[in-house]
């Protein structure tokens, strides 16, 4: 018997709980056949094999009590699969896009930080392990998780501009035009502790719409993110990288203009909570 009390207690009534994973489960099948063509993801399967061997416990106990009474490695696994199963219903339940604040960033001694489901250490080694990813035989810098989000991103908003902070070898600008499938990129040298400068704001009232703004350089964030907040227009994406550190001046930007973003959470949460590197913001202008 698994005689460890397990810290997940849930919001829902047990009933409650039970009709959200079955009604889950049906969606699930239902996006499968409707555009899966029938095909199942790993995460299709797993999730669905989960909730079977859910189905299969005691239906007079709560899934929470049912799991005790199950040896001790069977128990761990279906206590670990109710975590996440809670934490999908949880997000689920607050809908796609969803306000900065309410993504619960913890405090830490490190500073603010968002809960992510991919630990620190295969976060970091998703841009390689014995090599950094390339693009065109260049260092690309990006975690294979963030390459394929932007290529959703630009295939869903085709944005008729990019605009990249932080150039490094210039391999993502190349990378960004190449799927984006325009061959036009300029590269701006300048200093974003004065980015007044290096944009000037007749150039920003020219730039067609819609936009995506990448902020990677690490400078001046929330002075960066204010300067280019007066001429986002909505449905404009803003992505800050690497933002576990950046946590504080990204709240102080959005305090200045509550209301006006939401974090897209489809993009940051695709391959499980926060699995980017834009943990929390990947920002839509509302």
């Amino acid at each position: 018997m698994y005689d460890h009390q397990p810290n997940i207690q849930s919001r829902l009534h047990p009933d409650s709980l039970k009709h959200a994973v079955r009604e889950l489960a049906d969606e699930i099948r239902a996006k499968v056949n409707r555009l899966q063509g029938g095909i199942y993801t790993f995460g299709d399967l797993e999730l669905l094999g989960l909730i079977g061997q859910l189905e299969q416990l005691d239906p007079a106990l709560p899934w929470e009590q049912s799991v005790l009474q199950l040896s001790e490695p069977v128990a761990k696994q279906l206590i670990q699969g109710l975590e996440l199963l809670k934490r999908l219903l949880g997000q689920r339940a607050q809908g796609r896009f969803v306000d900065f604040q309410q993504r619960e960033a913890r405090l830490t001694p490190a500073g603010l930080i968002s809960d992510c489901d991919i630990g620190t250490f295969e976060l970091a080694m998703s841009q390689g392990m014995v090599d950094c990813m390339r693009w065109k035989g260049m260092p690309l810098f990006k975690t294979v998780y963030d390459f394929s989000l932007y290529t959703m991103i630009l295939w869903s908003l085709r944005p008729a501009s990019i605009i990249e902070l932080g150039s490094g070898t210039g391999a993502s600008a190349i990378w960004l035009a190449d799927v984006a499938q325009n061959d036009n990129v300029t590269f701006i040298e300048g200093d974003c502790r004065v980015i007044e400068q290096v944009f000037p704001e007749h150039v920003l009232r020219d730039a067609a719409h819609p936009w995506i703004v990448i902020e990677d350089a690490h400078v001046n964030v929330s002075g960066v993110l204010g300067y280019f907040h007066q001429h986002l227009a909505q449905g404009d994406y803003c992505v800050v990288e690497d933002s576990q550190p950046k946590q504080v001046e990204i709240g102080r930007f959005l305090a200045q203009y509550p209301g006006c973003y939401k974090v897209d959470t489809y993009y940051t949460d695709f391959f499980g909570r926060n699995a980017t590197c834009a943990q929390d913001s990947i920002f839509v202008r509302v």
